[in-house]
């Protein structure tokens, strides 16, 4: 979770509806969320179970994502995410605890987001390619090798579910550049396609419920839902190296909104050369 919320810290909010009269970088749902709980339980290899629970709290100014905080597993605050808006309600900057991500827009459509240390410097760059209205590839850039993962979020985090977010920064850490080619259905990505230092390319399911993260292309959460996405996630197939392995994620709903989200991952400990069974859960509040 440690690894999880560094690159999460949290939904960095970037709003993206895809429809004719919402620009990209709109964010603003029907339904709000108020706080995500993110817990998950590691089976010990003798039997034992230890649970791990961060949280994030969403604050709002009317329609508007305000700022994020988030606390670790002791309580405590960590770190916030501040939204800040042009003149059309689109997300214009966000500052993180050590760095800020600013926002270009052409037309309608995002073109560029740009990540900035804290002495103003560039750290990386995410260029956004269309077709007439359709998002079809982003290239990442970074900047004298300095990798990504160091940032305390992952701005792709909503727009690409958690590992595959991942294997960008790394490609993209690794060979200084990343680019991710999307397949769409309908009003779902359903395929994403990765390059960089190492080739993957991922497959996604959905249900027929509301992603309540949709048009927030903020980059930092590890949910699983895509803030491209009109629905959400329940099905995740990873090929790397000609090996396929997949991921089921289970809802409990509330009317049209997504409640709870539960899966299972498998982690591997080098040091202590055993595997763990992590039952992750993620419980929203609106």
């Amino acid at each position: 979770m440690k690894k999880t919320f560094a690159l999460m810290i949290a939904v960095f909010a970037f709003a993206m509806v895809f429809t004719s009269c919402t620009k990209e970088g709109q964010y603003m749902p029907k339904q709000k969320i108020s706080e995500i709980v993110h817990t998950k339980y590691y089976k010990m290899p003798m039997g034992t179970t230890i649970s791990y629970t961060e949280r994030e709290v969403w604050s709002w100014n009317g329609k508007l994502l305000s700022y994020i905080d988030y606390y670790d597993a002791n309580g405590d605050r960590s770190s916030t995410s501040l939204f800040r808006y042009d003149g059309d309600n689109r997300i214009e900057e966000i500052d993180y605890k050590n760095a800020t991500a600013k926002y270009e827009y052409d037309g309608n459509s995002i073109k560029t987001i740009s990540i900035f240390n804290q002495n103003g410097s560039l750290r990386g760059k995410y260029e956004f390619e269309h077709k007439g209205n359709t998002l079809t590839a982003i290239n990442v850039t970074t900047n004298s090798g300095k990798s990504m993962e160091a940032l305390p979020f992952n701005p792709l985090c909503f727009f690409l579910p958690e590992n595959a977010a991942n294997q960008v920064m790394e490609s993209a850490a690794t060979k200084g550049s990343s680019r991710i080619v999307l397949t769409w259905s309908g009003k779902n990505v359903t395929v994403a396609d990765i390059s960089g230092s190492e080739m993957a390319s991922y497959k996604w399911s959905y249900d027929e419920y509301t992603n309540p993260f949709k048009a927030l292309l903020d980059m930092g959460t590890d949910d699983a839902s895509m803030i491209f996405s009109e629905n959400n996630v329940v099905r995740e197939e990873v090929t790397t190296n000609n090996t396929t392995t997949a991921t089921d994620f289970r809802y409990t709903y509330d009317k049209k909104y997504p409640v709870k989200k539960e899966w299972t991952v498998v982690e591997y400990s080098p040091l202590e050369m055993v595997e763990y069974n992590i039952n992750c859960i993620d419980e929203y509040k609106y």
